[in-house]
């Protein structure tokens, strides 16, 4: 397994641990937490798990505090919100008639981003280029063969 792609839910994956741990954790705790769950080393997934608290930090999902991370509890709350009505909106269509898909709102999007992959939106509207700031996920050496990424 190549713990660089986990999947497209490392941020949510991410975000979860802390709130499982329930105060501020340092990036080795939340990387032994994550690596416990894909069952591969810590140090193989810590850089992964660095990537995504920092572009996390950048876009207000966590704080960091003396090398320790936290959930920003205030967008956590509108992100459950935002996915609540999300859901909802999804539920709610008929699949009989060919309805516009509700849009994923920004801070969806946000945690999306975090995984450095496309932010999610129907198939049939464009996704926007990627901007050159966008964090890149870091393959492990002897990694490079399955470093493809699915989507």
């Amino acid at each position: 397994m190549n713990p660089s792609n986990l999947g497209k839910q490392n941020g949510a994956l991410v975000l979860e641990v802390l709130q499982v741990l329930g105060r501020p954790a340092t990036i080795e705790e939340v990387s032994q937490r994550v690596a416990n769950i894909y069952k591969v080393a810590r140090k193989r997934i810590q850089p992964v798990v660095g990537d995504i608290l920092a572009a996390g930090v950048h876009q207000g999902f966590f704080s960091c505090r003396n090398y320790q991370y936290s959930i920003v509890q205030l967008t956590i709350d509108q992100l459950r919100q935002d996915i609540d009505k999300y859901v909802d909106e999804m539920l709610s269509l008929d699949c009989r008639d060919e309805e516009v898909l509700p849009q994923p709102s920004p801070l969806m999007i946000k945690l999306e981003q975090l995984d450095g992959s496309p932010p999610i939106s129907p198939p049939f509207v464009l996704s926007p280029s990627p901007s050159s700031g966008e964090l890149r996920e870091r393959t492990p050496p002897g990694d490079a063969s399955s470093a493809v990424a699915t989507y």
